[in-house]
């Protein structure tokens, strides 16, 4: 009896998580799909959206993966402060996030007055998507990788170094290769993530517009009809994209651990 309540629940919880989904992919005519395939301002919001998610979650494997390292070895004072500074961005309402980084990146503000000197702002422009995508989703990454060092062995790494490996040999040839289940997890999960935005992006760069901005503005200014074409297309486009990339991400994992 526990067992079939178990399963239960699972399907009501998967049915309560597509259900809204293919009900608006259901309720869309075909026709309105083929017309926002070729609705050019539909194509570059996916171009933008796809782009920015990747530029943002490239930095964040770059910066994101020696941090990690860092916070999961290393014990110093200020360190439980730092890692809960890292998560905040996570907690809040991402408007205000959006908020938060135009006080800093805005035009009358000295960090963003600095870049405009050099030709570079954030307002209203592609490096500002990227901006908002990577501040509200890197924690993502950075947890995940983070518990890949913590229940990474050091011994492997000790036994790296007494063989007469320098410690960045041993960082980018031992302990890296040993966590890259989680550094592609946490990468999947955070492009994702990116995607999605919408808050911090509306505020701080509403143009070029993303996905999740273009469907909030046909949404706004012609109604729940103009909408479902976009609406429909992203849940297709990106709901098969992130699919595919779990099942073979799922599948890699268990190549690797035959």
């Amino acid at each position: 009896m526990f067992k079939f309540l178990i399963i239960l629940l699972a399907v009501v919880l998967i049915m309560l998580s597509v259900f809204p989904l293919f009900s608006i992919i259901f309720k869309t005519n075909p026709s309105i799909l083929f017309e926002t395939l070729k609705d050019k301002e539909f194509l570059n919001a996916i171009y933008v959206t796809v782009m920015a998610a990747f530029c943002s979650t490239l930095i964040s494997i770059l910066l994101g993966i020696p941090f990690s390292y860092v916070m999961a070895r290393y014990h110093f004072p200020l360190k439980g402060l730092i890692e809960a500074l890292v998560d905040i961005p996570q907690a809040l309402p991402h408007t205000v996030a959006g908020i938060a980084l135009i006080m800093v990146v805005g035009r009358n503000f000295m960090i963003g007055q600095t870049f405009s000197k050099f030709g570079v702002g954030f307002v209203n422009t592609f490096l500002g998507v990227i901006l908002a995508m990577w501040y509200v989703s890197f924690s993502i990454f950075v947890n995940a990788v983070k518990e890949g060092f913590r229940g990474l062995d050091e011994r492997y790494e000790r036994v790296a170094r007494s063989l007469g490996l320098s410690f960045t040999q041993t960082f980018f040839k031992v302990s890296i290769p040993m966590v890259k289940r989680e550094i592609v997890s946490g990468a999947i999960q955070m492009w994702a993530r990116a995607i999605s935005e919408f808050g911090a992006i509306a505020i701080l760069a509403y143009y070029p517009k993303t996905v999740s901005i273009l469907a909030y503005d046909r949404f706004q200014g012609f109604g729940l009809s103009s909408a479902l074409g976009v609406t429909a297309l992203v849940i297709i486009i990106f709901g098969s994209l992130f699919t595919v990339l779990r099942f073979i991400e799922d599948r890699w994992k268990r190549s690797e651990s035959r």
